[in-house]
């Protein structure tokens, strides 16, 4: 009986920590990625970003989204990607006025995806 109890206990311990942790690591993602996009928006906006400096951002998002995809959707990930997709290809072609709208969903979506996995209550409810 005693040995269940501990077993039950360590149990909710390593899930609290877990969930803890989860919670962390999703919000130092995003508010890095966040201020990459901040960046790369700005960039965009007083024309001094070119094309390299999107990718650049596209290829770090790519790099974080690894491991992301193991706390949130894959229909999340891949809006992100679509955004990011179209902000660098509208930059290619000197369409400043889309990729900088696309930036601003894709800055948008740093700030609203964390929202629907963090703990809160009306995520609980």
């Amino acid at each position: 009986m005693v040995k269940s109890i501990y077993s039950i206990i360590i149990a909710v311990a390593i899930l609290l920590f877990a969930g803890i942790g989860e919670q962390i690591y999703l919000k130092n993602v995003f508010a890095e990625i966040h201020e990459d996009f901040v960046m790369a928006y700005q960039k965009i906006e007083n024309g001094d970003a070119s094309s390299d400096d999107v990718n650049a951002i596209k290829t770090k998002w790519i790099a974080k989204k690894n491991v992301l995809h193991l706390f949130i959707s894959h229909n999340d990930i891949k809006e992100m990607d679509l955004w990011l997709s179209e902000a660098v290809a509208y930059l290619k072609l000197g369409k400043i006025d889309e990729s900088i709208s696309k930036m601003e969903v894709a800055i948008n979506l740093c700030e609203q995806i964390p929202k629907h996995y963090l703990i809160r209550l009306e995520n609980i409810l």
